[in-house]
């Protein structure tokens, strides 16, 4: 029953080495060739049953065939229905991407062979051997992970299995989750699986069969972090000694399902400290409540606006009251600080562009020139009245030009047709921040939140700019639309920007990634195209919002 070398279900994809195996399928690599160019999907193989002893157990308790394969037919439908959630997540950024599956069932005897089609990412196991985790690493996962598991909340489902084993990392270096549900309902359904070894991460309401809720992949998250931190040690295991036996484990596992109170892991600073051992907490009400409240500490330790507590509050209902409370302070003097870092550098170029605009108003015709100052003095009392002034404005799009005429991206995509829409983005971004220095736009919104701008001449919204208390991804988001559809997004952190450009048809051309490296129509880079939709989405939603604003009024 057992196929060594399985054949690939899609003629297309050739199956080249195995990379993996679990208690219920081997994963392996495949490849396709397109034009001289190679990709690859990793392809995991279960076979229902797994093996023929676990065949004969159910046959010995059902009596006969019709009983056994109506029997493992019930299980397969189920593992299918699993498998179907994965298409909610499909081009999450941290949730593994399931691009197809198939169904075989074997003709000289009862069985399957579910075959599963994914991206194709390094495992963690792997990726940890080849480099030191330092605490900024495992953080990173930490906000990837808690992250992913937002989304699941979102959708109402509970992963159950975190550990190493079901983490992956892309070649960005982006941590995502993966294995959804197929093993856990193998698991459920299998007489003969042994769940030894599966309670290193599992929340001690769940190992006792207690109810419980998505708080559980919380807990488990967590005790991966305090591994991660530890020297590789769950809580409760000897540092010093070598060899842990199994002896050692029962014991570690017994002590922290008893509700005994976990020490630092050994690594972790104060702060991190914290954070581990409160999603760690023995009791669900004393954890993190949401995925989100766990990755809100995390962002705030990685940029520095966490607030320092004491050894005796790790943990405890009251650090989390200080952390609360404090949080929106720090937010506010970090945001205050990013803008007064910021302003020599704005006020330069924008005192640069205003005297290229002056010299092209004093081109203009007397009446004209009388009518565009009594414009601009009318508007200045607008702003002064409304507490925003024009500097405000010019600074959301100051260095944005600069970037945009930077010759140092080098293109992969030779093509007039590619050039040609470059640099028509190009002019409409210099449109519309000539728009905006001129004065000829109208504002909706609220600072700090979103503003919207609209063109008084055209008579359409040209950019919405998302500040990070209202983004997603808790950063700085400025869509820019022509004929209100969407052709440059300008993503922004503390220090790095991504830029995202698009044809009339929403179709991502250029990706210029944080690190100014430059992706020209990598349709076949998974990261390229979900960044792409994503951004896409959000734009679009944006505007819907604005529309269906306007039908209101």
């Amino acid at each position: 029953m057992d196929r060594e070398h399985p054949v690939s279900p899609w003629a297309e994809w050739k199956i080249v080495e195995k990379i993996g195996e679990g208690s219920f399928g081997k994963v392996y690599k495949a490849q396709r060739s397109e034009r001289g160019k190679f990709f690859y999907s990793a392809i995991k193989v279960i076979n229902i049953p797994g093996s023929q002893s676990e065949l004969n157990s159910v046959r010995s308790e059902a009596g006969d065939d019709q009983s056994v394969r109506e029997y493992f037919r019930n299980l397969v439908e189920e593992c299918i229905q699993e498998i179907s959630t994965m298409e909610y997540f499909r081009g999450n950024s941290h949730i593994v991407s399931v691009e197809d599956f198939k169904v075989m069932e074997y003709l000289d005897d009862i069985g399957w062979e579910i075959s599963i089609r994914m991206e194709y990412l390094t495992s963690f196991m792997d990726y940890c051997a080849e480099k030191l985790l330092t605490e900024k690493d495992v953080i990173k996962l930490g906000l990837d992970l808690s992250k992913a598991l937002g989304y699941c909340r979102k959708l109402n489902i509970i992963h159950r299995d975190i550990k190493p084993e079901n983490i992956f990392v892309s070649r960005f270096g982006d941590f995502k989750l993966g294995d959804f549900g197929i093993a856990r309902e193998l698991e459920r359904t299998m007489s003969s699986f042994s769940k030894k070894g599966t309670y290193s991460y599992m929340a001690p309401e769940m190992y006792k069969g207690e109810k419980y809720d998505s708080r559980v992949d919380i807990y488990s998250l967590g005790i991966v972090l305090y591994k991660l931190m530890n020297r590789n040690r769950l809580p409760f295991l000897n540092l010093e000694k070598q060899f842990i036996t199994y002896r050692d484990k029962e014991n570690a596992l017994a002590r922290r399902m008893s509700g005994e109170p976990l020490k630092k892991p050994a690594d972790a600073g104060e702060m991190f400290s914290g954070i581990i051992l409160k999603a760690c907490a023995y009791r669900p009400e004393d954890r993190y409540q949401t995925p989100e409240e766990f990755y809100n500490d995390l962002d705030d330790l990685q940029h520095g606006r966490y607030k320092v507590v004491t050894e005796n509050d790790f943990g405890s209902p009251a650090a989390a009251e200080k952390l609360q409370q404090s949080r929106k302070t720090q937010n506010l003097v970090q945001e205050q600080k990013k803008i007064e870092q910021r302003k020599p550098e704005q006020q330069k170029a924008t005192q640069k562009r205003r005297q290229k605009h002056r010299r092209r108003i004093l081109g203009w015709l007397v009446p004209v020139l009388l009518t565009a100052c009594a414009a601009v003095i009318v508007f200045s009392i607008y702003m002064k009245m409304s507490g925003r002034n024009e500097s405000d404005i010019q600074q959301d799009t100051t260095g944005l030009m600069d970037i945009l005429e930077d010759e140092k991206y080098e293109t992969n995509d030779s093509s007039k047709d590619f050039m040609s829409q470059i640099e028509t983005i190009k002019e409409r971004a210099t449109s519309i921040v000539d728009t905006l220095e001129a004065n000829g736009y109208d504002w909706t919104g609220v600072e700090g939140d979103k503003i919207s701008y609209y063109n008084h001449d055209t008579r359409e919204y040209m950019k919405v700019l998302v500040y990070p208390s209202s983004s997603e991804d808790k950063v700085y988001e400025e869509y820019y639309y022509w004929k209100e559809k969407l052709f440059f997004a300008y993503i922004w952190y503390d220090t790095k920007a991504e830029l995202y450009y698009y044809d009339d048809d929403g179709n991502l051309i250029r990706w210029i990634d944080e690190d100014e490296i430059c992706h020209d129509n990598e349709k076949d880079n998974p990261e390229y195209m979900e960044r792409g939709a994503k951004y896409l989405k959000r734009a679009e939603a944006e505007m819907n919002l604005l529309k269906g604003a306007e039908e209101l009024k």
